[in-house]
């Protein structure tokens, strides 16, 4: 019933839209022989640290193009043309951002969600990838996860939040709702009756879904039923009775899964987040917490090109 997402957000949630930026106050002081070129509150970003994210990030598909027969000047082409120093720099400051907004709103992330992702990054240990040890890999799962979640926590939708028992046809569904009205409880009957055994297990509650995550009739009927009446809404996996719970305009999404899961996630990035940011970035910049090395150019520094 609930439409699978089909776009890939890991590396696109990260891709700001080019914009233009003001500095405030004077050329940043190196640092350990390598200049700073950003600063935020106390917190900073040298020449070296671009150039080291710029080995992370693109440094293996690079190499992977060489091998492949790829020119240098062929390649060094293809990044300009798509930008791509100036990008992974902008992602670096909105990191920066993400970072400071999460510590000044309490934002934090379990141990768990950490512990998972960074498995997820454990071979790259050994096939050539290049991180260097695990406490990295934890360290910039840490950080890849707590900017994830202030994505999710700054990205809103129309959204509902119902239950609902599925069956064969119109005739059960009859008998569900006579026996609702009858006083029986919906997470019961859910448990006994509903063939969508995910839900069943939760009482038939689906959570709170966006726009775009299920068939075209159980969407209209989430935003259109009265709430809490349960109504038999046919769709083509059989017939629904449903109950909407809650329904809500742009609302946050609760965390990084539940964003990342929905079908439309990179339209209400675009559409949500992307201003906020846009703003808050605006923000910080006007106020001088945000600072940027008047003249700094990215596209200056050379690709990772294998030695």
């Amino acid at each position: 019933m609930r439409r699978i997402a089909v776009c890939c957000l890991l590396g696109a949630l990260l891709v700001l839209a080019a914009c233009q930026s003001t500095t405030n106050g004077a050329a940043l002081v190196p640092v350990d022989d390598s200049p700073i070129v950003v600063r935020a509150g106390n917190t900073t970003i040298t020449i070296a640290e671009v150039q080291a994210r710029l080995d992370r990030d693109i440094g293996p598909a690079i190499a992977d193009l060489i091998a492949q027969g790829q020119s240098p000047e062929a390649i060094e082409d293809l990044a300009n043309q798509n930008n791509v120093r100036a990008t992974i720099f902008d992602q670096m400051v909105q990191d920066l951002l993400l970072t400071d907004y999460a510590r000044r709103n309490g934002i934090g992330i379990s141990a768990g969600e950490v512990d998972t992702a960074a498995f997820a990054q454990i071979p790259s240990l050994s096939d050539g990838g290049s991180f260097t040890s695990s406490t990295e890999i934890r360290e910039t799962a840490a950080s890849s996860q707590l900017v994830f979640e202030v994505i999710a926590r700054n990205t809103r939708a129309d959204m509902f939040r119902a239950r609902h028992i599925l069956v064969r046809d119109q005739a059960s569904a009859d008998s569900v709702l006579a026996r609702l009205a009858g006083g029986e409880a919906f997470a019961d009957l859910a448990a006994e009756l509903s063939q969508d055994p995910a839900s069943a297990q939760q009482g038939g509650d689906l959570g709170w879904t966006p726009r775009g995550d299920f068939v075209p009739e159980f969407e209209a009927a989430g935003f259109t039923i009265p709430l809490n009446t349960p109504t038999a809404v046919p769709s083509e996996f059989g017939v629904h009775v449903m109950e909407v719970l809650e329904r809500a305009e742009q609302r946050p999404f609760d965390d990084f899964a539940a964003l990342r899961q929905s079908q439309n996630a990179q339209l209400f990035f675009e559409e949500s987040f992307a201003p906020w940011y846009d703003q808050l970035r605006a923000e910080a910049e006007a106020s001088g917490e945000l600072q940027i090395t008047p003249g700094f150019d990215p596209n200056v520094l050379p690709l990772p090109f294998p030695s």
